[in-house]
């Protein structure tokens, strides 16, 4: 059994590097039939305008979480007569799927090398983290294991317009598990879409790793509804999970701006500060806001969030409370 949720992200250009991206999630509706889903499409916009209706706006960061060269993990893939992908599946070539967490990509429009060794590199970092396999689950005919997530180039709005921004990327459409005993509310697929025209775009080059790493966190259940259904968020708004509270000293501070597909759903920008950083860390990977070209790290409370969500996981940044965020891979 699964769930139908539809949450969705997007990122954006604004015309001034150096104003903070905002981006938003689609107020999620769940739909309990078999599967369950969470539905939903965001967009964030620029330059400093923001449309909020039916858009809710998310974060990103622009650098992402291995060194260069990622984690060189990954199945056999699937080709296309091009010698490019149509599918991808991250994890060790010789471990056994049933003894670590597989990330299956389905790769649909057009693609470069380059670019889909980004969302490879985003789905083995991932892998990396989570560690432990999960239950598997038959969707649409096929037997899921753990996750699979399409990923697609397309049209959205291309260039954009002055009035309403640029629009790179959106996630949504994650179905979710809804046995109570096993594995609740971790989802089962999702979809991603980069915008194909600005992925041409020299602007982007940088951070389309970051994008696609911040995006797939929320494809793996780093959204508030899910948080509010396991019970991990209090009155006050804070996560409670006690892996993230134990990495990050405390009650964890949620996002309470931007709107329904933001609040909630990331880390708070302004009073996000884990123990030991007193000017806070307002440029954490699963923070709702990010400056251009600024360095985004993946904290420890986050992997302990993925923990509280019912994950197995590891510390990937052994001796330190963070990763710097940083694939390596830059498109031209």
């Amino acid at each position: 059994m699964t769930t139908h949720w539809n949450s969705a992200t997007a990122w954006s250009d604004l015309l001034d590097p150096k104003k903070p991206i905002t981006i938003d999630l689609l107020s999620p509706s769940a739909v309990y039939d078999s599967p369950v889903a969470i539905v939903g499409l965001s967009n964030e916009y620029g330059p400093g305008l923001f449309q909020s209706s039916p858009f809710f706006m998310d974060r990103f960061t622009e650098s992402a979480v291995k060194g260069a060269g990622g984690s060189g993990g990954g199945k056999p893939p699937g080709g296309g007569d091009s010698g490019l992908l149509t599918t991808y599946t991250s994890g060790a070539a010789t471990v056994l799927d049933t003894n670590e967490f597989n990330i299956k990509i389905n790769f649909g429009g057009s693609w470069t090398a380059s670019q889909q060794a980004i969302v490879k590199w985003a789905a083995d970092t991932w892998s990396d983290i989570i560690t432990g396999d999960i239950s598997d689950v038959l969707f649409n005919g096929d037997m899921v294991d753990d996750i699979a997530i399409s990923v697609s180039t397309g049209r959205i709005d291309g260039n954009g317009s002055p009035l309403f921004g640029n629009v790179l990327a959106q996630t949504g459409n994650i179905w979710v598990r809804d046995d109570p005993n096993n594995d609740y509310y971790l989802p089962v697929t999702a979809s991603i879409k980069l915008d194909s025209t600005d992925l041409k775009n020299s602007t982007f080059a940088d951070a389309w790793d970051d994008i696609i790493l911040h995006e797939m966190g929320h494809a793996l259940g780093f959204i508030g509804p899910i948080f509010k259904e396991l019970g991990l968020v209090d009155s006050s708004s804070n996560f409670i999970g006690p892996e993230a509270v134990a990495a990050y000293g405390g009650l964890v501070p949620l996002e309470g701006d931007g709107g329904s597909g933001t609040a909630g759903s990331h880390w708070d920008e302004d009073t996000f500060a884990p123990s030991g950083f007193v000017d806070g860390m307002p440029n954490e990977l699963m923070t709702g806001y990010i400056g251009l070209h600024e360095q985004t790290y993946l904290s420890d409370t986050t992997v302990g969030a993925l923990a509280d969500l019912g994950y197995t996981v590891q510390d990937p940044s052994s001796g330190s409370s963070y990763l710097t965020v940083n694939s390596g891979i830059q498109l031209v």
